[in-house]
């Protein structure tokens, strides 16, 4: 068998993805050159990617004209084949329910430390995120093209949004999203106060200003911010964008906010 041969039956038994060690293992004839010019010579006509290092996905033919194969088909099996949790975070996770208003022309895909070695030619449509740990009581899992997929909850998603929110272009653009997050939000006790063990302080500090100062969502505010004094978290004063240079201007007593830059959603 060629290895042509075996990717081609591979797909056609609903097996999308493999590694280089799986198709060593399963055609022992080809010498380690040989077997990795005979995966080049399919990467150059089209017929698999490699989207990670000894990582690759058949592409199949709606992807062939374009030769991009969107990461929701491989995120799952890459993770295992990586052997690391992961989920779906930020716009990708947004668009799970319903919240992001533009089509992201990148994934976000959040795992933990240490830090991979990623060709950004590789993949190209794939943003990496890192934690220390991932919140598994907070993640979601749903069948796509490509198998299941694992994403955040609502509730890590608008934290996430404000915490990673240099990946998505800011706190105006946080909080765009979270203004159409808001109505799958659930603001009981018990789903966020499994959040807040796995976010930092500010980052709750700086969502529950968006909600109530930049969205008029103060109901739901109030709730958030009834919870976490509850929870036992003490606020200090923080800056609403660390990184501005703006002149420091008003304050809100509430959250414990410098509100150093002027946030403002677009209009949906």
């Amino acid at each position: 068998m060629t290895v042509r041969e075996w990717v081609y039956e591979r797909e056609i038994t609903g097996h999308s993805t493999f590694s280089h060690a799986e198709v060593a293992l399963a055609l022992p004839s080809y010498s380690k050159p040989a077997l990795s010019t005979e995966l080049n010579r399919l990467s150059r006509s089209g017929l698999i990617v490699s989207v990670h290092r000894g990582f690759y996905v058949t592409v199949p033919t709606r992807y062939k004209k374009t030769g991009v194969v969107p990461p929701l088909y491989y995120v799952d099996a890459m993770f295992k084949y990586l052997e690391k949790p992961y989920y779906l975070s930020l716009l990708s996770a947004a668009q799970f329910f319903g919240a992001a208003h533009q089509k992201a022309q990148i994934d976000f895909v959040t795992t933990v430390l240490p830090r991979m070695s990623n060709s950004r030619a590789k993949n190209p449509y794939l943003t990496w995120i890192y934690r220390k740990q991932i919140p598994e009581e907070l993640i979601l899992e749903r069948n796509s093209e490509g198998g299941i997929v694992r994403y955040s909850s609502p509730e890590l998603t608008m934290m996430d949004l404000v915490q990673y929110k240099h990946f998505v272009g800011g706190l105006g653009m946080a909080a765009t999203i979270i203004a159409e997050l808001s109505e799958s939000i659930d603001f009981s006790t018990s789903a966020l106060s499994r959040v807040f063990p796995v976010v930092t302080g500010s980052t709750v500090q700086r969502a529950g200003y968006i909600l109530e100062e930049v969205l008029g969502e103060k109901e739901k505010a109030d709730l958030l911010h009834e919870i976490y004094n509850d929870y036992g978290a003490r606020m200090e004063w923080i800056l609403l964008e660390p990184a501005a240079k703006k002149p420091l201007g008003r304050v809100c007593n509430k959250w414990k906010v410098i509100v150093n830059e002027e946030v403002e959603a677009d209009e949906l």
